[in-house]
């Protein structure tokens, strides 16, 4: 807003009849931009709002500047817990960096988190699917703020996986073995696998369809927990171990013995998405 003084020059008898020095408001709100659409993604950039603040005009170097967010980038995902960088830069009118820090990060799902500054590495945003919006307040007064979305924050070891179980089966003199499809989760955080499995054993002329429920924790790659038999009335753990990788390897084994049947599992499955919303 800028104020403009218009002093009253009337005669000195019409100053007698109220005529007094009056203030003229001019509002100089006439910023534009545009919103994200979340849901899609997209960026939106060098939005503008002067707001109804006095002008200096010593800082008409910064009219028509514009602001861009670097990095991430809509859609990039970054690992959970470890360093990521945030850079963003204003522009002037001809496109020129200009020399100004004090930009202002925020995340629409975690409001907890914000960061100050044009290029800044950091570590402290939660998991999920972030929009990412950077502001500066410019000394004209103006306001810019650009927004990436889609950018997802998780462990780098979680997603949903897909693979097979193989049971090797070995009851007196007969040995049989199944191969059945399984499904994995591993949450965002990467410490809880769960997941099942089925297939059917064919042993001494009976067959035997054995599902399994697969509870495991991840310690930096390293797998523990159960595979559990599920006979419907009865489940029977099995500890289990395994390693899993950040490129989306997971491979698992265990063997019991179970009142003269011995049985081996071999579970191997690979990463099909990070994507956890449906899951």
């Amino acid at each position: 807003m800028r104020l403009v003084a218009i002093f009253c020059s009337l005669p000195a008898f019409l100053l007698a009849s109220g005529c007094a020095n009056s203030v003229k408001v001019i509002n100089s709100d006439t910023g534009s931009g545009s919103d994200l659409d979340t849901a899609t993604g997209d960026d939106t950039g060098d939005t503008a709002d002067t707001g109804d603040t006095a002008v200096d005009s010593d800082w008409h170097e910064y009219d028509g500047a514009s602001l861009v967010i670097l990095s991430p980038a809509s859609g990039d995902f970054l690992p959970w817990s470890e360093d990521a960088t945030f850079a963003a830069e204003v522009h002037d009118a001809d496109g020129n960096v200009m020399d100004f820090t004090d930009i202002a990060w925020t995340s629409d799902i975690d409001t907890a988190w914000g960061i100050t500054g044009t290029n800044v590495v950091d570590s402290a945003l939660d998991v999920g699917t972030h929009a990412l919006t950077a502001t500066a307040n410019l000394p004209n007064g103006d306001r810019l703020a650009y927004t990436i979305g889609g950018v997802l924050v998780q462990s780098p070891y979680a997603g949903i996986y897909s693979g097979t179980l193989q049971i090797d089966a070995v009851y007196s003199s007969y040995a049989v073995g199944c191969s059945g499809a399984t499904t994995i989760t591993v949450d965002a955080y990467g410490e809880t696998v769960t997941g099942d499995a089925s297939c059917l054993l064919s042993l001494n002329g009976y067959d035997l369809d054995t599902s399994y429920i697969l509870a495991y924790d991840n310690a930096d790659g390293a797998l523990t927990g159960s595979s559990s038999i599920d006979l419907g009335f009865y489940q029977y753990d099995i500890d289990t171990t395994g390693t899993l990788d950040v490129d989306g390897n997971l491979d698992a084994s265990f063997t019991t013995d179970l009142s003269g049947l011995s049985l081996t599992g071999t579970l191997t499955a690979t990463r099909i998405t990070r994507d956890l919303s449906g899951s």
